[in-house]
């Protein structure tokens, strides 16, 4: 049985700065599963008032493998990809920052029992991955 590879170009450098790498990791498939996965189980747990539980779900394991794929994957398949051009132009920091608020609301209104709330919030997170979609162009 084969192991999975994550390392670096040769020589330890990456082709892409920091920002790019922090930028572009968030469409690699295992980042995108993790934090859907972990918000999943997240809420569940916070409906369940499993406070400790939900904070170790919610966090630990998108931390982790965001750590994991900016420190030692190359991204620049990544960025060179159609998502890689939309991330440029449709995910600037402020849009990411409003992602994050919508996942925080979720697990707010999941402690509370308030459903319409955690739609919504999840509704948010959505609107900030489709934006660009969803945003008029110029005739």
């Amino acid at each position: 049985m084969g192991a999975v590879v994550l390392r670096r170009q040769a020589g330890g450098e990456h082709s892409l700065t920091f920002a790019e790498r922090a930028l572009y990791h968030q469409i690699h498939p295992v980042k995108v599963f993790t934090d859907v996965a972990s918000a999943i189980i997240a809420i569940d747990l916070f409906w369940r008032h499993l406070l400790v539980p939900g904070l170790v779900i919610a966090l630990l394991p998108p931390v982790l493998v965001s750590a994991t794929l900016i420190r030692e994957v190359d991204l620049d398949r990544y960025r060179r990809s159609a998502m890689g051009a939309y991330l440029r132009r449709y995910m600037p920091p402020w849009v990411q920052a409003l992602r994050l608020f919508g996942a925080a609301f979720a697990f707010y209104a999941a402690w509370y029992h308030v459903p319409a709330g955690v739609l919504g919030a999840l509704a948010i997170v959505a609107a900030c991955w489709v934006n660009g979609i969803l945003r008029r162009r110029p005739t």
